[in-house]
């Protein structure tokens, strides 16, 4: 088992977001959290990737059989977990060729960096400072291209079809495919209201998650019956 959410319970400032949240990740798993708007979705994953302002005021979190629960966010990048962002920062002077080159050299693996941005379709994007008067679309195929670089063991991924259009959903999915096909990333957990991407990622597994609360979890099929009934039944 990759990772083990353990009842977790998470606030934020003075405010409980997640009130209770338990769902597992294995190997070559792909997890999809569905929910409605302001469900907790991005509380949790926040929770897991460590970020020092998510409080995990009860439960565990298990990586690898271990316990992270009170490990930093910069050690649980080291242990092999990423992220990329629903709304990405915009950062003048910071262009997208020298932080995707970065992040490449770090791993040694400069050599992938013509394919990251032809399978994104950023090439037009790469001299300009970070996601600085982009589109959605092209916001969100910058930071898959960044999660490529970054080829996290986890990889956590917040609304990548929220806010794009069809086509920048195709290569989304396709660069978080070829990540796990070519074994450099062995699961992830992707958030979603809409559901779109997985017309083209298709889930291992897909967990509902309502009021802060992780409902339960089941097969592909959930996806229809979310898209008939919606999330009232939960």
């Amino acid at each position: 088992m990759l990772l083990q959410v353990k009842d977790l319970a998470v606030k934020v400032g003075e405010k409980l977001v997640v009130r209770s949240a338990s769902l597992t990740v294995n190997d070559g798993e792909v997890v999809y959290l569905l929910g409605p708007n302001a469900s907790g979705k991005t509380t949790l994953i926040r929770a897991i990737m460590g970020f020092p302002n998510y409080r995990v005021i009860r439960g565990k979190l298990m990586y690898e059989g271990r316990d992270v629960t009170n490990v930093s966010l910069e050690q649980r990048v080291r242990l092999g977990l990423g992220m990329t962002y629903q709304i990405p920062p915009k950062i003048d002077g910071i262009k997208v060729r020298e932080l995707l080159k970065e992040l490449l050299r770090r791993r040694s693996a400069v050599s992938e960096y013509e394919e990251i941005i032809s399978t994104l379709n950023i090439e037009y994007l790469i001299d300009r400072d970070l996601n600085r008067g982009f589109s959605g679309g092209e916001m969100k195929r910058v930071e898959v291209a960044l999660l490529a670089a970054q080829a996290p063991r986890l990889a956590l991924v917040d609304e990548p079809d929220s806010g794009v259009d069809v086509e920048s959903i195709m290569y989304i999915a396709e660069g978080l495919k070829k990540l796990l096909n070519k074994g450099l990333t062995k699961s992830m957990v992707i958030v979603t209201h809409t559901a779109f991407i997985t017309k083209y990622l298709k889930p291992s597994k897909v967990c509902i998650m309502k009021d802060g609360v992780v409902r339960g979890c089941g097969g592909a099929d959930l996806i229809d019956e979310i898209m008939k009934e919606g999330f009232k039944p939960w």
